[in-house]
């Protein structure tokens, strides 16, 4: 229900915000709507009805409106009006509101305005659901007057309408169902459904994201120098494609709707937020948050969508327990090995001045000659540079065979995540030594089925015993001017 509930709300906002007022319809010239009177009697109100129309066009029709009070199902909150014109819910101070839904309840309000006359003198409310109204907006104006609008059922026989009435008043009108869903609402429904604040995404910024499951070692992806890595369990590179959504998915996450105001530990409980399945730190700047997703929340039926009830701290006007559909929680399912990028060390042939290989008892150097810029500057337009020339032992190489032979050190397989450390001697030392000063170093070690590969003094992957095979073959064709093993 309250899936609908806010999807109707929302959906009408605009023409309370923009039109000024929820959509006027002109009266109608039909039949009254008497619940089972007979034609007789029907006949016998028509020209009542339309006496009354022409006498009554609206139900309420004035803006100078100080507050309205919507009380439904035993819960109520006030829409107070301050000086410069600007309403906000008092129930939800300090709790970020959605503007629009709180500035369109006052607009509705100003002037409620009927579909057509169901009955004019009723002696029975009950029928209409009006004895004991499903919501009352008490609408108090600036002069201390006020009116109270009950509302009562949907309209059996016109399910865009709903019944309705003054208090103290026997009149019946039909209303647009947008009047009964704002005073049949709660303040849950006022709460702005952007649940982050508004981070500045500074790219310069370093930043950092702890994603914690039960059972499950913790994943962190940092970002220095405009570059998020993993940096537990493994030490990795990622797959920007796959990872946006979990390094970006805290910038403007929305919910569905607001669950609950204000929780305390036994409303977290409730929940599944005090022992969250998923916890998502993360700090940039001066913003630390912390997004809690708990239990999976109960679905009406299979078209509605998956969501999950997550709290949000470190945000002060977020302290709201909210329903936020699953496509937006990327944490929930996606596990380190996802979002690793397919080559472990990605480094531009261009980035490098050097490459150092161990294997077999020998070692092996490669000094690169690049032209075309300064690799050693961050921002430097790598497209206009090139690889001019590479050596080996004062001996020049030819330059098509040694590329295929860094792309068999790139193709060093990332698709198994291994994090059993192996106290052993490197069977493969490699050494990426870059012009910027820094170096990557990946070292291999037997590890039962394979090779353990340690990325920067962190056991990260398995990598299959055929792979190391075909860099040593490959190094001592690249000395004999054979041809290369490019597969394994």
């Amino acid at each position: 229900m309250k899936n609908k509930l806010i999807g109707i709300i929302a959906g009408l906002v605009c023409c309370a915000v923009f039109g000024g007022a929820i959509l006027f319809m002109s009266m109608s010239d039909s039949k009254p709507d008497v619940h089972g009177q007979d034609s007789t009697e029907q006949s016998s109100q028509e020209s009542s009805q339309e006496e009354f129309t022409h006498q009554s066009g609206t139900i309420t029709s004035r803006e100078d409106i100080s507050s309205v009070t919507v009380t439904s199902g035993g819960k109520s909150y006030t829409a107070s009006v301050a000086a410069n014109g600007i309403p906000e819910i008092n129930e939800l101070k300090g709790i970020k509101q959605n503007l629009r839904l709180v500035n369109a309840l006052i607009s509705m309000c100003s002037r409620i305005q009927p579909y057509r006359l169901v009955e004019e003198n009723a002696q029975d409310l009950k029928k209409y659901g009006l004895a004991e109204p499903s919501g009352v907006g008490e609408i108090v104006y600036k002069d201390k007057t006020k009116v109270r609008i009950l509302v009562g059922d949907r309209s059996p026989s016109e399910e865009d309408y709903a019944y309705a009435c003054v208090d103290g008043q026997k009149t019946v009108w039909l209303v647009e169902n947008s009047v009964w869903l704002y005073l049949t609402g709660k303040a849950e429904d006022m709460v702005s459904v952007q649940m982050s604040p508004l981070l500045e995404k500074t790219a310069s910024a370093d930043a950092k994201m702890v994603i914690t499951k039960k059972g499950a070692d913790g994943t962190v992806l940092e970002r220095k120098d405009d570059k998020w890595k993993m940096t537990a369990p493994i030490n990795a590179e990622l797959d920007m494609q796959k990872a946006s959504a979990c390094v970006n998915g805290l910038y403007g996450l929305n919910a569905e709707y607001c669950e609950c105001i204000r929780p305390d530990k036994d409303k977290l409980a409730e929940y599944g937020l005090k022992e969250p399945v998923v916890t998502v730190s993360f700090k940039e700047g001066t913003a630390e948050l912390e997004l809690y997703i708990g239990n999976a929340v109960k679905r009406n039926d299979e078209s509605e969508k998956e969501k999950y009830y997550c709290y949000l701290k470190g945000s002060e006007d977020t302290d709201c327990i909210y329903a936020v559909a699953k496509e937006y929680l990327p944490w929930v399912e996606i596990t380190a090995q996802e979002i690793v990028s397919e080559v472990m060390l990605p480094n531009y042939l261009v980035n490098l001045k050097r490459i150092t290989v161990t294997a077999g008892g020998k070692t092996t150097e490669y000094v690169i000659t690049n032209e075309g810029g300064d690799s050693s500057r961050i921002n430097e337009d790598i497209s206009k540079m090139r690889t001019a020339s590479v050596t080996s032992g004062g001996k020049e190489l030819e330059l098509i065979k040694f590329r295929k032979f860094y792309e068999l050190l790139m193709k060093c397989p990332t698709n198994r995540i291994f994090t059993q450390d192996v106290n052993s001697e490197a069977y493969i030392t490699v050494v990426y030594n870059k012009n910027d000063g820094t170096a990557d170093r990946l070292e291999l070690v037997k590890a039962g089925e394979g090779l353990g590969a340690r990325v920067n003094g962190k056991m990260s992957y398995l990598v299959p015993q055929s792979w190391a095979d075909a860099v040593i073959a490959d190094i001592d064709a690249l000395a004999q001017e054979k041809e290369l093993r490019t597969e394994f």
